[in-house]
């Protein structure tokens, strides 16, 4: 049973993620691009190397690398969701060392790499074991494996994640803790576990980002922008979509008018590590 529920959950998380492409990280909310900043400044890409960037989504960190590499390197940008593709593809099309493709974050393509990074992806991936372990065989000797995932968050607005999760079946509430359990539980727990795979030289640093929204239909926009669109889907699938507002927006419209605006912050681990 493992593989076809591993299955069905990959491409549910690619469904959401290909439904979101035309608005993901466009909705002038400053996030995903400076995360992808963050990893590619401790990635560290040089002239002339070659990058695989997992999960591209719509390349903030591929083009970054692109132009560190420059024309005598190479980029390839991999993403399972053929929309996030596609938009990639037309940004980067001054790029020509950028080539982009659908491809599965699990499974990288043979390299050698000098670099494999991956900006909020790992924690997605049902088999990380065997991910890593293709990481390391696809990488240079001494080749970096970078990627970022998620630390503390404001815990402020843990009744308006509450309303959203509470109002659905049992069966459509997402694990609260899927970006910080098993070996993303903690820092420690991260770094033994690459240990495990043969990765060595791992440093982690953490980056807090505050996310300012200018009311609440923006918080509403960039919800439906990125991966907690598939809360917003299940509640529209149940006709409780209506119902969800009327709950939410009052919470939002109370911490607007307390805090002059909505705020909201997480930090931000960006881990690197040697084959």
């Amino acid at each position: 049973m493992t593989e076809p529920i591993a299955g069905d959950r990959k491409a549910g998380i690619v469904g959401v993620f290909d439904r979101a492409a035309s608005t993901y990280d466009q909705v002038g909310v400053t996030f995903f691009g400076t995360v992808a900043r963050s990893l590619v400044d401790r990635t560290a890409p040089r002239h002339g190397e070659r990058v695989l960037d997992l999960g591209c989504g719509r390349g903030s960190s591929a083009l970054l690398a692109a132009r560190a590499v420059g024309p005598s390197g190479r980029v390839l940008a991999t993403d399972l969701a053929p929309q996030m593709v596609g938009g990639l593809r037309t940004r980067a099309s001054d790029l020509p060392w950028l080539k982009v493709e659908l491809g599965d974050a699990e499974h990288p393509p043979p390299g050698p790499w000098h670099v494999i990074q991956a900006s909020l992806v790992l924690f997605f991936l049902p088999d990380l074991d065997a991910a890593l372990d293709r990481y390391r065989a696809a990488l240079a000797p001494r080749g970096r494996l970078g990627f970022t995932w998620f630390g503390a968050a404001d815990e402020s607005w843990a009744p308006v994640y509450d309303a959203i999760v509470g109002a659905l079946p049992e069966e459509d509430r997402p694990p609260r803790d899927v970006t910080s359990s098993g070996p993303f539980e903690s820092v420690a727990a991260l770094e033994g576990h690459l240990a495990e795979h043969g990765f060595g030289d791992v440093v982690t640093t953490d980056v807090r980002l505050e996310v300012d929204f200018v009311d609440a239909e923006q918080w509403w926009a960039w919800t439906w922008s990125q991966g907690q669109r598939a809360l917003l889907e299940a509640h529209e699938r149940h006709g409780t979509l209506d119902a969800l507002h009327e709950v939410v927006d009052p919470m939002l419209h109370e911490r607007a008018a307390a805090d002059g605006g909505l705020t909201w912050w997480t930090d931000v681990r960006c881990t690197v590590a040697r084959s």
